[in-house]
């Protein structure tokens, strides 16, 4: 904790010129594995990264495959626990590096870092980064954990997909946003009753998430329609009529009306399934 304290000032007072010294640095810290390790590493990484912005790539290159196999075996155990099982201290910390782990994911992704996580060295681990924040834009019980994941999902959608397949920087992460993620977060997990459509902060999330299929039409069109209005929507027993509509103010500008929209389509689809749809 002495060493990283010591680094934050560093980083805070001699800025841009202590940034050569930082990888010898951040390789010995991470000679430690523990989940409170982690969570200080992770937090100077954060610092690093909203101080130097894009110039810290390269540091994050060398670094990140490191964290995201420590991390595969840390979060290997169930930190979604709930009772007194998710009550240890052990549950705790698992809980706090969770969080941490997504203020960092979300502080690369906003700092115009997303390209680090498809150098070739971090390629192999986006499959499960891509599971992890599809789970908790899914279904964690810590809703803003849940508006961080669908914020990193939508600002990956901007910096890796055109509106044309072929210029895509990652080859199947269309397919994944389409089939998985607009599936299961844009629609399934907000239809589910736990998804308290009164409740602020969850209505903030709501907000991201029609955001989200507004990106996704624009970046994926025809494939998001298809899948999404001519499939998804009437698996979940929408009405035709109501399927229509969603496609006709998802084309509009108005994204106050197609989110005012959208939350009675949801709201009118659980009252026709009076509580007896089963979830994916």
């Amino acid at each position: 904790k002495e060493v990283i304290s010591f680094l934050h000032r560093m980083i805070e007072i001699l800025g841009i010129s202590v940034l050569p010294c930082i990888p010898i640095a951040l390789r010995q810290l991470l000679v430690h594995n523990e989940a409170k390790d982690m969570v200080d590493f992770l937090v100077l990484l954060n610092q690093i990264i909203c101080k130097f912005n894009s110039s810290a790539s390269g540091i994050l290159e060398d670094v990140f495959p490191t964290i995201a196999s420590r991390m595969s075996v840390i979060l290997s155990q169930d930190a979604f626990s709930t009772g007194p099982a998710g009550n240890t201290e052990e549950m705790r910390e698992l809980q706090e590096l969770q969080r941490t782990l997504y203020t960092f994911l979300h502080g690369m992704v906003t700092h115009d870092l997303s390209a680090v996580l498809l150098a070739p060295t971090c390629r192999q681990y986006l499959e499960t980064i891509m599971q992890l924040l599809l789970f908790t834009s899914c279904s964690h019980k810590d809703i803003l954990l849940r508006k961080a994941c669908v914020q990193i999902f939508v600002k990956l959608i901007k910096d890796w997909c055109t509106t044309s397949k072929a210029d895509d920087k990652l080859p199947g992460f269309r397919v994944f946003m389409i089939e998985k993620f607009a599936t299961g977060c844009c629609l399934y997990s907000v239809l589910e009753k736990s998804f308290d459509l009164r409740d602020a902060n969850t209505l903030v999330v709501f907000g991201e998430i029609v955001m989200a299929q507004k990106v996704m039409y624009e970046r994926f069109g025809e494939d998001f329609i298809v899948n999404f209005v001519a499939k998804a929507l009437p698996e979940a027993h929408c009405p035709p009529e109501l399927a229509e509509q969603y496609y006709q103010k998802l084309q509009g500008n108005d994204i106050k009306a197609f989110r005012s929209f959208y939350q009675s389509l949801i709201e009118k689809i659980r009252q026709q399934q009076n509580g007896s749809l089963v979830f994916r």
